[in-house]
């Protein structure tokens, strides 16, 4: 049996060895793909194209968690999917970069970020344990030169219910890195001696304690160790928008900076302070002002820097946005963050300028600081369209919209209205507009619970459903 596994390894390194390889990257194409399948029960597959920037901007993060998992049982690799029809179809391969992991060939999408260290820390939890054992000072060194940030359960016994708890919650989370020990020389190394939550990092204070107690919370352990795995002040780029956008705290304290600036140094440095009272509820970053696209989704100019919007992302109606000028010291930077988590400030809300041909034509046009008029303080049935002026299916709509806006016009009591959402924004319960066109129905008797289109985008239908859901009459009595 021995003989067989070893011959087994002979023929996969053989194999492996015809397969090219870039900074530890497999590089694969339709002509070896089966060959790195049956040779590797676990890859995780970055399909690419030559002309795309954020694939250039991963290529480098992808070949250092390379380096990194080149004794781990998962390898990376890579496929110009431009070049390889076959494959991109075969995995539908709709947009660039996309990852796939595939396990005994059965492919998955790929859900963590696109830094090294977080590619690792997926790979590892694909691959590996869910905590990795510790068993001496050396183990501890090496797992801390190889992971920018861990958390490492210190137990009386690994076979102790706080570990099993322990275990159990590092199995659940594919975003951070864990280690488990009750060595002890580990636990003198790191100066424990009860039961104990460490997270280890490379940056901050370097280091945050969690005692366990009698009873393991494990409520309690993830909110630590979330709070105490990213720095205190992150930079926003594209190889970190998706481990800030995808964290679980969505609420967001971006401060934009010109890093050339003199001021860039002493705001990033308050900004820092201040965020050390918010672990893990707030999340601190710094766009810099290179971002040009950030900065116009915000309606930031240059000429204001420095300058910061608290952003919740975690409103179903989309982005609030909560503008505050500074001054940018600590003291009033900890003072804007604590009123808004109070409940004590108003979002800003953008809106075009309202004009008296908004309501003269067939359909109703709405602006930010019209909606509320215009729809929800009276018992008029309002269908509206939420749009954006580049969205191809909104262009589609657009002469059925007019069409509907006409079928109705000599009904006082059914408006059919759209707005521009790019242009305008509201803040309306139970409204969540995450695409375009989204389509809403108010209803005259009740305008606190809207009803949200998903029928066909036809003026029969359409129609059909204005009459059905209509609380007045669809046509003016006689």
């Amino acid at each position: 049996m021995r003989a067989v596994i070893y011959l087994f390894f002979i023929v996969a390194a053989i194999v492996s060895a015809t397969i090219p390889v870039e900074d530890n990257v497999l590089v694969l194409d339709e002509s070896n793909f089966e060959e790195a399948l049956a040779a590797n029960n676990q890859l995780l597959v970055e399909f690419y194209a030559p002309w795309c920037g954020h694939c250039k901007t991963l290529a480098p993060e992808w070949a250092k968690a390379a380096k990194t998992l080149s004794d781990s049982s998962i390898k990376l690799a890579k496929v110009d999917a431009t070049e390889n029809d076959a494959l991109a179809k075969r995995f539908e391969i709709k947009g660039f970069p996309t990852i796939k992991y595939l396990k005994g060939g059965k492919p998955s999408d790929y859900s963590g970020g696109r830094t090294a260290n977080e590619i690792v820390n997926w790979a590892n939890k694909k691959s590996g344990p869910a905590a990795v054992t510790v068993n001496s000072e050396d183990d501890l060194t090496k797992f801390q030169e190889t992971h920018e940030v861990f958390a490492i359960g210190v137990f009386e016994s690994l076979e102790s219910e706080n570990a099993k708890h322990f275990l159990a919650l590092a199995d659940g989370d594919e975003t951070h890195a864990y280690a488990i020990t009750s060595a002890a020389a580990v636990k003198s190394k790191l100066a424990v001696t009860a039961d104990t939550v460490v997270v280890l990092k490379n940056f901050d204070d370097l280091r945050a304690d969690h005692a366990i107690g009698s009873t393991f919370t494990a409520a309690d352990v993830v909110e630590f160790v979330q709070a105490n795995s990213v720095p205190l002040v992150q930079t926003f780029s594209p190889e970190s928008a998706k481990k800030i956008f995808g964290s679980p705290i969505q609420k967001h304290v971006l401060f934009f900076t010109d890093s050339d600036a003199d001021n860039h140094a002493p705001t990033k440095a308050a900004y820092t302070a201040a965020a050390s009272s918010f672990k893990g509820k707030l999340l601190f970053i710094n766009v810099p002002a290179s971002e040009s696209k950030i900065l116009d989704y915000f309606g930031i100019a240059a000429a204001q820097l420095p300058t910061t919007v608290l952003a919740d992302l975690g409103n179903e109606g989309g982005i609030k946005k909560f503008p505050f000028a500074g001054p940018h010291d600590s003291a009033t930077i900890t003072t804007f963050a604590q009123s808004f988590l109070n409940g004590e400030l108003k979002p800003s809300l953008k809106s075009e300028e309202v004009t008296a041909e908004d309501t003269a034509g067939d359909v109703t046009i709405l602006k930010g600081t019209s909606f509320n008029d215009l729809v929800m303080n009276n018992d008029k049935d309002v269908l509206v369209e939420f749009y954006a002026p580049w969205c191809g299916h909104c262009k589609k709509l657009a002469p059925i919209w007019d069409e509907l806006g006409a079928h109705f016009k000599d009904n006082s009591n059914i408006v059919i209205a759209k707005m521009d959402s790019t242009a305008n924004e509201i803040d309306v319960p139970g409204l969540a507009v995450k695409g375009f066109p989204t389509l809403y129905f108010f209803k005259g008797s009740d305008k606190a619970n809207p009803i949200k289109y998903e029928e066909a985008r036809e003026l029969d239908a359409l129609v059909s459903f204005v009459e059905k859901n209509a609380h007045h009459a669809s046509h003016e009595e006689l």
